[in-house]
């Protein structure tokens, strides 16, 4: 974990509502995984107190990309930013996806199911399986991208670049599949797969609910990026818990992916 001021690189709009941020940020580009955050102070003043987390989206040798939605009045602050200016930021923070072993003979079909901006960490996590697929590793990546409708469709054009397959679910059928990424993923499973298959997914809280009773359906693992509102993002404040089949965990530290099976939604 590093603490530092970065640089802004760029910060744009990418379709409405929705910035892609690039920090340079080689330190914390280094050590980052799959699934990990980041924790950004979004200026100097005291409204907004609180850091907010971001899931690492892309990375380089010494850049980190952000994909953010505007929610509320700190989003909104960190869209005003300009290229040039510093940021003060923690991380890499969290537990990441777990990957597959290089080593594994047996085939392994990976899909990726992203609804709305929950694409951010998915994107990070597609180029490291095909990174693990050119090292002769039998995997196939499948990515399911989901959005109310096509405009608001997110990285279409960068999942080509590392899944054999990609297929789109909008709300209103303006693009793809009509119906939710959950439709979507039920309806492309079947029920003896012929390779381990793994799901990996982030978005809204009811789509990951809808994706565990999916999994548990099939009987396949789920793992998925869970989103909560997080305080001091080290594990200190307990403020971030979900309740487990082991106990409440923190999904800043135990998390921000888990087992979906080991979620207990009420």
């Amino acid at each position: 974990m590093i603490q530092k001021k970065v640089k802004i690189v760029s910060n744009l709009q990418v379709v409405p509502e929705h910035f892609k941020m690039v920090l340079e940020a080689p330190e914390i580009s280094q050590e980052a995984k799959p699934g990990q955050f980041l924790h950004i102070r979004i200026h100097e003043g005291l409204n907004p107190l609180l850091r907010r987390p971001f899931s690492i989206h892309r990375i380089t040798s010494s850049q980190i990309e952000i994909l953010y939605k505007i929610r509320g009045r700190g989003t909104e602050i960190l869209s005003q930013h300009k290229s040039g200016e510093l940021l003060d930021v923690i991380g890499p923070l969290g537990n990441g996806f777990p990957l597959p072993v290089t080593s594994n003979p047996k085939p392994v079909t990976s899909i990726l199911a992203a609804g709305g901006v929950g694409v951010a960490p998915l994107a990070f996590l597609a180029e490291k399986l095909r990174e693990i697929r050119n090292q002769k590793s039998k995997i196939k990546i499948i990515a399911l991208l989901g959005a109310k409708t096509r405009d608001y469709i997110l990285c279409e054009k960068e999942f080509k670049n590392f899944c054999e397959e990609i297929k789109v679910a909008t709300e209103d059928g303006s693009w793809g599949f009509k119906g939710l990424v959950s439709d979507l993923l039920k309806k492309i499973l079947t029920p003896n797969p012929k390779s381990e298959t793994r799901i990996y997914a982030a978005g809204p809280i009811l789509m990951l609910q809808e994706i565990k009773k999916i999994a548990n359906m099939f009987k396949i693992l789920a793992f998925g990026s869970l989103e909560e509102n997080i305080a001091c993002g080290l594990g200190g404040c307990w403020g971030c818990v979900v309740k487990t089949s082991q106990g409440y965990k923190r999904v800043c530290k135990e998390g921000p992916v888990f087992n979906l099976e080991e979620i207990l939604w009420e």
